[in-house]
């Protein structure tokens, strides 16, 4: 097990793809439990896949930063399903992932959100920014040239998605156009090219440091 560090006011984001070798995939399934392979056997064959793939990086990931085997951690989940870790508390987290890549955020002093969309063409995206988005992202996306709608759309989607995880809430609950917690800061970064993401977490003294999972 490899032992990994997290430092106050700093939010790590962990980058990996989703498409692995069968070995790798066998390995990290081993360390689910059942549960979550049940939940994976509901799941279409590619969904299923890369669902075992980021909860065993994460079980991973949270092994070298508790000291704790991945096959023995425990999770309890939000009232938005945002899953949270037993018995540490000195570890917040949370995962994303869009297509084959999959984001890993991890603070040790504050809540942390992360969102992360890979840039595609939006079908029926004013219907969908309505539903959804405050008044002023409305009016914001409206003014933006019609060429540029839909990158603008996604920027404002991975933000919104990281801020309500950060606060444990999600964008499918009833109160995702209701105005943000105004003491959250965001950022935004690319992970990979044609993906973009974004980051949050209270107040505004922490910094992102990216990380790269290879093979």
């Amino acid at each position: 097990m490899t032992s990994l560090e997290l430092m106050t006011e700093e939010i790590q984001v962990w980058v990996a793809s989703l498409d692995v070798s069968d070995s790798r995939y066998d390995a990290l399934a081993r360390t689910l439990p059942a549960d979550e392979k049940n939940r994976a056997a509901s799941l279409s064959p590619v969904a299923a896949r890369r669902f075992v793939v980021a909860r065993g990086i994460l079980r991973s990931l949270l092994a070298g930063f508790t000291g704790t085997s991945a096959q023995k951690l425990q999770f309890d989940y939000g009232r938005s399903g945002k899953p949270l870790l037993v018995n540490h508390d000195e570890i917040h987290f949370n995962i994303s992932h869009s297509a084959d890549l999959g984001l890993f955020a991890f603070a040790p002093d504050r809540p942390v959100g992360v969102d992360v969309e890979n840039e595609r063409p939006v079908r029926r995206l004013l219907d969908v920014a309505h539903r959804f988005m405050s008044d002023e992202e409305l009016r914001s996306l409206a003014e933006t040239p019609p060429e540029e709608r839909n990158s603008a759309f996604l920027r404002s989607w991975v933000v919104r998605e990281a801020r309500l995880k950060a606060e444990g809430r999600g964008v499918w609950d009833g109160s995702a156009k209701d105005t943000a917690d105004s003491k959250l800061t965001h950022k935004l970064f690319a992970p990979r090219p044609n993906y973009i993401a974004a980051v949050a977490a209270p107040e505004s003294g922490w910094r992102l440091y990216t990380c790269a999972i290879k093979g």
